[in-house]
C-alpha cells in the first residue's frame, strides 16, 4: 500500500516537473534569505566580533536581551512601533476595503478606470519622493498648506518640528501611497463573487445597499481575514504589512523622520538600524529581532485563534 502510494506519488512529481521547475527560483529566494540567514541568529546570545566569527565569539546568553529590557529608548521605540501600526490597523486597514466596495459600484467603466489609475500610481512613487513631497506641502513658511492658513488669518504649524504631529501624517501618506494597490486584493475578491447572486437577490427586491452588505462584504470577508491576520502579525514591525503599504515600513519612517521628531517616529526598526549598523552592535541589534520575530509569531497565532472563535474556522 505505501509502495503504491509512494509510485503514484512519483508519478505526479513527474508529471508535473514542469510546473515545479517554476517553483526553484521562489524556493531558491526563501532558502537563500530567509532560512539561511537563520542561522544569524546565535549573534543574539553572543558578544559578535567579525573578526572571530560565529565560533570564535563568546557565548553571553540572554545578557543582550536583558540590555534592551532596561533600556528607556527600546520602550520609547516599541510605544512607537505599536501605536502606528495600532493606528494603521484602526484606520488605514479598512480604507481599501471601503475604497474597493465604492469603486465597484460605479456604473462607468470608463470613471473606474481613471480612478484607479489614479490611486495606483502613487504605490510607484518611491519613499524617497514622497517624503520629500510632503516637506514641501508642510514646510513651515513655503508650503502650500501654511501658505493657505496663513492666507485665511491663522498662525504657520510647524508640522515636521512638533513631534505629535508626526503620527497623522505619516498615517494620511500611508493611505495615499497605498490604498489603491491594496484595493486590487479586495477588488479581485469581488470580481470572482458569483453574478447570479446579484441578478437573484435584485429579483428578489434588494436595493443596492442591500446587495453590497449582504453580498459584496461577505464575498471579501476571506481576504480581508487572512490580510488582517498578516497584517496583526507585523504589528511589532515596520514590515508595512504583507500586502505591501498598509502601514508605513522603515524606508517611510526613515524619509519622514528627523532630529526634532525622534520621540515620536524611531520605531523598533530604526532602533536596531542606530545600534546594529551606526553602532556596530550586532548582538545587541540580533537580540531585538529575535524578540520581534517570536510577539510577531505570537500574534499570527493569537489572531488566527480569535479569528477561529469568531467564524468557527481559521486559516490555519
Amino acid at each position: 500500500m505505501l509502495a503504491n502510494r509512494a509510485g503514484g506519488f512519483i508519478k505526479t512529481l513527474y508529471r508535473q516537473r514542469v510546473l515545479l521547475l517554476f517553483l526553484l527560483p521562489a524556493i531558491a529566494l526563501v532558502l537563500v534569505f530567509n532560512y539561511i540567514p537563520m542561522f544569524g541568529l546565535v549573534m543574539a546570545f553572543q558578544d559578535y566580533r567579525i573578526l572571530d566569527g560565529y565560533f570564535g565569539s563568546d557565548f553571553v546568553g540572554f545578557d543582550h536581551f536583558k540590555e534592551f529590557f532596561a533600556s528607556p529608548d527600546f520602550y520609547r521605540a516599541l510605544r512607537n512601533t505599536l501605536a502606528i501600526n495600532l493606528i494603521c490597523l484602526a484606520v488605514v486597514f479598512p480604507m481599501p476595503i471601503i475604497f474597493s466596495i465604492l469603486l465597484n459600484e460605479l456604473v462607468s467603466s470608463k470613471l473606474k478606470k481613471t480612478i484607479q489609475t489614479i490611486t495606483y500610481l502613487p504605490y510607484f512613487i518611491s519613499w524617497v519622493v514622497v517624503g520629500g513631497l510632503f516637506y514641501k506641502l508642510l514646510e513651515s513658511q513655503s508650503g502650500v498648506v501654511n501658505v493657505l492658513l496663513h492666507s485665511l488669518g491663522m498662525e504657520d504649524i510647524p508640522f515636521f518640528r512638533e513631534p505629535h504631529y508626526f503620527w497623522p501624517i505619516i498615517v494620511l501618506a500611508t493611505i495615499w501611497k497605498g490604498i489603491g494597490w491594496n484595493s486590487i486584493l479586495y477588488l479581485s475578491a469581488i470580481n470572482a463573487i458569483d453574478p447570479h447572486l446579484f441578478e437573484a437577490a435584485e429579483v428578489d427586491g434588494a436595493n443596492r445597499f442591500q446587495r453590497m452588505l449582504h453580498i459584496t462584504v461577505p464575498g471579501i470577508t476571506g481576504t480581508a481575514v487572512f490580510l488582517f491576520i498578516l497584517t496583526v502579525g507585523s504589528l511589532i514591525n515596520g514590515s508595512g504589512g504583507a500586502s505591501g503599504s498598509l502601514a508605513p515600513n522603515f524606508e517611510a519612517l526613515w524619509n519622514f523622520r528627523n532630529a526634532l521628531v525622534a520621540d515620536r517616529s524611531d520605531v523598533l526598526d530604526i532602533y536596531v538600524y542606530q545600534q546594529g549598523v551606526q553602532g556596530a552592535q550586532y548582538s545587541y541589534a540580533a537580540a531585538i529581532g529575535v524578540f520581534q520575530s517570536l510577539l510577531s509569531i505570537l500574534l499570527i497565532f493569537g489572531s488566527n485563534s480569535l479569528i477561529k472563535k469568531w467564524r468557527g474556522s481559521a486559516l490555519f
